[in-house]
Parts: C-alpha cells; structure tokens; sequence
C-alpha cells in the first residue's frame, strides 16, 4: 500500500524550497500512480503543487500535467481540464514540446470524453506534432491514443481504430506498457461500439462477427498487458471490456470466472463506477442466461441504492432495465423504462452541455490569467531594464564624478597628488598633529639638473624619469604619508608622526635608492640624482603648514647649494 510523503513546508518561499525532496516526492507519486493508486497519487501531487513556488515553472508543469492525467481516472474531467489548460500554458512559457505534448494528451482526453469532438481532434493534432518536434515516440503513441479517443467521439470508430493500432505499433516498438495497455484497452471498446453500430444497423452477420472477435482479441491483450502491470484497476478495465465482448458474443460459460473477477476487483478496491458497470454486466448475464426477474431486480435496486449513480451509468442501467423487462415481453414496463431512457438522453446532452461550457470558461479564464501574467512580466521587466539603465547612468556619473575629483587632485603624469591637493591636504594634517600632539616632517625633494635631463634626451626620458621617481617614494614611504608632485620636477612628502631626524634616514634611504636605481634602462647614459630639504619637529600653537613648507624649501636651496645628491634638515 502506498504511504505518505514527507514534503517541503514552505509554499511561498523560493528561498527554503527543497527541490531534491520536490522531485524524491514527484518520483513517488509517479509510481503509486502507475502502481493504480490514483487517488492517494493526486492528493499527493496537490500537496506538492502547494509547497511549489511559482518561479518552479518547470516542475509545476510537471505536476499539473501529472494531475491533468489522472483526474479522468478519478471521474473529475473539469479539474483535468482546467491543470492541463495550466500545465499548457507554462509549457509555452517554458518553450517545451514535451511538456506542451503532455497537456494537449490530456486536454484531448477530456475533449473527447465531453464529446467535444473538433476541439478533442485539434487538441490530439498539436500534441503529436509537439511529441514529433520532441522527438518522443513514447508521447507520440500518446498521442495517437487521444486522438483515436477524439475520432470516436465524432462517431468514427474506424477511423478511431486506425490512429490507435498506428499508436500501438509506436508503443510496441519502444516498450512503453502503459500507452501499449492503454491502445489495446481502448481498441477493444472501439471495436465494441462497431459491433453494437452493426447489430444495430442490422449489418452483414460476417461484419458483427469481425467485429465481435477484434473486440475480444484486444481485450484479451490488454487483460494480460494489465496483469503484467500489477495494477488492479488497469485489470479491472481490461476485465470489464472483455467481459463486455464474450457477452455480446452470448459466450456466458467463458464470462462468468472473469466476472466475478470484475466484481471482486472492483468492489474490493472501492472502484465504485466500475462496481455499478460489473454488477450490470452480471445483470446481462443472467438475462442472457434465461432469468430475465433476477436480473431486473439487481438493475433495480442499483436504480434506487442510497448513493445515486452518475448519469453515464444510470443511463446505462435504465437501458439494461428496458431490455430485461423487452426480453421479458413486459412491454408496459419496457415501454416506461424507454421514457425514461429518452429522458434521461436529454438530461445527459444538458449536463454534457453544461460541462463543455464550463470547461471552455476554465480554459478562457486560464488564458486570460496567463496573458494578464505574461502582461504583467513584461512589465516587470521593462521596468528591471528601467532601473538598471539608471543604475548604469548613475554608476556612470559617479564614475565621471570620480574622475573628475582624480583630474582635480591627481598629478596625471605620476598618479601622486598634485598640488592642488597638497595645498588643500597638509593645513588639514598639520592641525590634526597638532591636536594629537604629534610630530611631524615635510620634505621637499626636487631632481637635481632636470632641465639638463630634458635638453639632453628629451622630455619623454624626462616624463620617464618622474614617473619612476614616483613609484620609488610610493615604496619607501607609508601609504598614509602624503605625496604630490608640486612642480614640474619638485616634490612634497608629509610624515605625520615621525620627527626630522628619522624622516632625514627615510629621505637618506630613498635617495640612495635613486642613485642605485637602474636610469640606463631608459636611455643609455642617464644619471638621476635628487635632493630633499627637511623642516618640521613639534607643532608651535600658531604654527601653519605654509611656514612648514617654506622650511622645506630652504632647507632644499641649502642641499642644492651644498653640492646637490643630499639630504639637509632645517
């Protein structure tokens, strides 16, 4: 017996959804349904479909196309149509002819059995040419198979057997039991409904005996295919059309062990509709059999149970009814049961009438839904292109604003600061010293004979020269001191916590740095050499960043004076 699914809690949360423990539950739920336990299948699937966020397109498509499947089975065709509508139109979404196949079998199936025949043929159409797309020979027999359902509810039987022995053939050659039991299932009530069209047109004896014998052929392949299978209902249906040959044959000694069979099955497995179909068979059986009184007595009290049965089969009874009381010669009770049957006829093209426009409205109102959906998407998405082009527009300007503010402090030959920023920055860090009672160095370095550098090799050597003098200071000195280019060749560095006399060993360290430093790479013959001028110590109250700087730049003329290549202290 199947048993309960551990499914995942979160309906509406993508985030939590699980989706291993998804398609674990989704396998299973497969296998009871193949198994024959429809019922305990769908619930199942419900419950999935509950905890299955709308963003899952694929596996509620899955889910929905599962359902739409079954719930015939289960004699709800309204809710097939309405999951197959749904699973079809995320089929679309998900551009999947395999999918798309899978909704249109079932839509088919529903068409037909509603007796909506053009609908049910041009629904079975676009499925087998989606399945061909697809590649799929097993949803391709599917196909076939519903197809062959829409020729019979345009009362072609012919033309129904022929599409579903070409389904058969498909199924066979690609070992596909449940669409091969399926064919030979529905060719035998095919083949059924051609004998009645014969007996009752009063056709050749040669064509109802053809007809009766590819009807029991059938039904005998599809009993063994169903026992095969393992599924008591597949068995029970198989059972039921070929009980329904061997009587229509008047071959009572070989119907009644399956018969019983029939009835044990259906009545022990609560298959209630097929119940009501095996104890009308045994009804025909005793008719035929010579007891006309006991069979209209079972016809009767299934008439008048407590649970009332569904149209089909009362129709079904009362017809029965009408026969046994004809065999009978009971004509005034024939002739009543006859009322009633026309009665019921027009009842029942009411009802039907009743569902195929109900079933339309549920596939408008999907439509409809879908398209407010996909409206609603495009939307979205408009609006997502919206934002991120302003998002790109403004990452834009604050990329240009950044850029800006670069153009406006950055030196763009070294990638130091300028001396605009310089001018701005160091009153900034000579405040902050002082109200941290820190120390604080300013160098002024400066590259000895530039001018000659320029003149001799050029001012793209030149432009070469400081841009390799940058990157010297950047690796001798912290990435919090200050740095700029303040002149053509001149620069500023700001040491902030460090007194003269260790700035002076820096500054000694970079300078020897620069004499050791390979200037023949850039041109052969170059010679760098700079000089750098200290001033600073503990901060005065009043003392200002521009006096620092000038220190600086006297102490620089004073290296210059001494000799150049050498660091002086103010």
């Amino acid at each position: 017996m199947p048993h309960p699914l551990n499914l995942p809690a979160s309906p509406d949360d993508s985030a939590s959804f699980d989706a291993a423990t998804f398609d674990a539950a989704f396998a299973i739920a497969r296998q009871q349904a193949a198994a024959g336990f429809y019922q305990v299948s769908s619930d199942a699937l419900e419950q999935l479909l509950s905890n299955c966020p709308p963003t899952e397109l694929r596996r509620r498509a899955e889910a929905l196309a599962l359902l739409a499947h079954q719930y015939p089975r289960l004699g709800s065709l309204t809710t097939s149509a309405r999951y197959a509508t749904e699973a079809l139109a995320l089929a679309e979404r998900l551009g999947d002819d395999g999918l798309r196949a899978d909704a249109l079998i079932s839509q088919c199936y529903v068409y037909g059995q509603l007796l909506m025949g053009r609908e049910a043929l041009a629904s079975g159409m676009k499925a087998l040419a989606a399945a061909r797309r697809a590649a799929d020979p097993v949803r391709e027999a599917w196909a076939l198979n519903r197809v062959g359902v829409a020729y019979s509810s345009l009362e072609n039987p012919a033309q129904a057997c022929a599409s579903t022995e070409q389904a058969m053939e498909i199924a066979a050659s690609n070992a596909a039991p449940e669409v091969l039991f399926s064919c030979h299932n529905n060719l035998a009530y095919f083949w059924l409904r051609r004998a009645e069209d014969a007996q009752a047109l009063g056709a050749d004896a040669a064509v109802l005996a053809e007809a009766l014998a590819s009807a029991r052929r059938t039904a005998e392949q599809a009993t063994a295919l169903a026992r095969l299978s393992g599924s008591p209902f597949q068995v029970a249906v198989a059972v039921s059309n070929l009980v329904n040959a061997l009587l229509a044959g008047g071959l009572l000694d070989e119907a009644l062990p399956l018969l019983n069979e029939f009835g044990h099955l259906s009545h022990d497995h609560g298959y209630r509709t097929l119940a009501i179909e095996a104890d009308v068979q045994r009804a025909v059986f005793l008719r035929q059999r010579g007891e006309p009184l006991q069979a209209a007595r079972i016809l009767a009290a299934l008439l008048h149970a407590a649970a009332e049965p569904p149209p089909k089969l009362r129709r079904l009874l009362i017809r029965a009814l009408y026969e046994t009381h004809k065999a009978c010669g009971q004509y005034r009770e024939a002739l009543s049961w006859l009322e009633e049957l026309v009665g019921l006829d027009r009842q029942i093209s009411r009802d039907n009438l009743a569902l195929q426009t109900e079933v339309i409205l549920i596939r408008d109102q999907v439509e409809q839904a879908q398209a407010r959906a996909d409206s609603a998407a495009a939307d979205a998405r408009r609006e997502r292109a919206r934002a991120a082009h302003l998002e790109n527009e403004q990452q834009r300007l604050r990329e240009h604003a950044m850029a800006l503010d670069r153009a406006a402090h950055e030196d763009v030959l070294t990638g130091l600061h300028n001396r605009r920023h310089a001018e701005f920055a160091l009153p900034l860090l000579v405040e902050g010293a002082r109200m941290a009672g820190q120390v604080i160095s300013v160098a002024a370095l400066d590259v000895d004979h530039f001018k000659k550098i320029n003149d001799t090799h050029g001012h793209a050597v030149g432009d070469a020269v400081l841009q390799q003098l940058a990157q010297l200071l950047r690796h001798r000195l912290r990435s919090a001191d200050l740095m700029a280019r303040i002149g053509g060749e001149e620069f500023l560095a700001v040491l902030v916590g460090i007194a003269p006399p260790q700035a002076a060993e820096i500054c000694e360290r970079l300078r020897l740095a620069v004499v050791e430093h390979d200037w023949a790479a850039i041109t052969p013959g170059l010679v760098v050499r700079i000089s750098v001028g200290i001033a600073g110590g503990a901060l005065q109250p009043q003392q200002q960043g521009d006096s620092l700087l000038n220190r600086a730049d006297r102490a620089l003329y004073a290296a210059k004076r001494g000799g150049r290549n050498r660091v002086h202290v103010d």
